[in-house]
């Protein structure tokens, strides 16, 4: 079986088994909607003796936003780093269970997780643009992983992730100018750019919008909305309106477990669990 190779990240392309969404079986033994992108069954995670995430069992589909809603401290956060292996680089973490994409284990022993993250970017809280020019920040990933062969083949690249982000026609005159010079919401879109920049199959967004203002949230959503034609995306935001605004499917932590997850109308306005309930109407969190 095809894994996460370092082949396929330098071509800027997935082995070709992995560009299908075969249905597969879980490690339940259920079979996985051939829909799915991301499948999570029985994740526990530990930071030393303390466990931050108990048995957590979730299909995410594909061309899809879902939301990760809780209260801080909820493992949301938690879960969303074990997608792309970021809990690796916290000293006394420990993933058990299973978390596959399109059926891959994302934690075989010959994965990658340098590869693993270029095929699944992540966008943080707070817009993270490296100090180099707006061009530059966006051909970082191509250029590492031979993704262009030559300059030509790099502006298309560049310009195409731009333009994805929605931010081209705003920069198009100052590529050479640094990417930290932008405002908030331009370095977020920058962010973005750079992360689409190197084809990923799934796009984390921890809070993308907790540091802009409504307008530049605005555009990120609009954005958001757009991308989701081409890619998974998760989302965690701690904001409801938000959540509501731009997901499909919403699951909903608490105190380290999956409360419940489903379609994002049918949590919001008619949830299972009293506890998303309560969250939701404002009782706690």
């Amino acid at each position: 079986m095809e894994q996460f190779s370092a082949a396929g990240a330098e071509r800027g392309q997935m082995p070709a088994s992995m560009m299908t969404t075969p249905t597969v079986k879980s490690s339940a033994g259920s079979l996985v909607s051939a829909a799915t992108k991301v499948s999570a069954r029985d994740v526990n995670v530990f930071y030393g003796d303390k466990q931050a995430l108990f048995d957590v069992s979730l299909d995410i589909p594909d061309r899809s936003v879902t939301a990760f809603i809780g209260p801080s401290g909820c493992g949301k956060t938690t879960f969303l780093r074990c997608i792309n292996r970021m809990n690796d680089t916290i000293d006394g973490c420990r993933v058990q269970g299973t978390l596959q994409i399109e059926g891959k284990d994302a934690y075989a022993k010959n994965v990658d997780p340098v590869v693993l993250r270029t095929r699944v970017g992540m966008v943080f809280q707070k817009p993270n643009p490296f100090p180099k020019s707006i061009y530059e920040n966006v051909a970082y990933g191509p250029r590492i992983h031979n993704m262009a062969k030559s300059k030509a083949d790099m502006d298309v690249i560049v310009e195409k992730s731009l333009r994805r982000a929605g931010l081209w026609e705003e920069v198009k005159d100052r590529l050479a100018q640094p990417g930290t010079g932008l405002s908030g919401g331009q370095q977020q879109r920058l962010v973005i750019a750079r992360t689409v920049a190197v084809n990923p199959d799934v796009i984390l967004m921890d809070e993308p919008c907790s540091a802009l203002d409504p307008i530049a949230t605005a555009k990120i959503e609009e954005l958001i909305d757009e991308m989701r034609e081409n890619y998974c995306i998760i989302i965690v935001t701690h904001s409801m309106a938000q959540a509501a605004r731009v997901s499909q499917k919403t699951a909903f932590f608490h105190m380290g477990k999956l409360v419940e997850t489903g379609p994002t109308e049918e949590i919001f306005t008619n949830p299972r669990d009293s506890r998303t309930q309560d969250y939701i109407t404002g009782r706690f969190g």
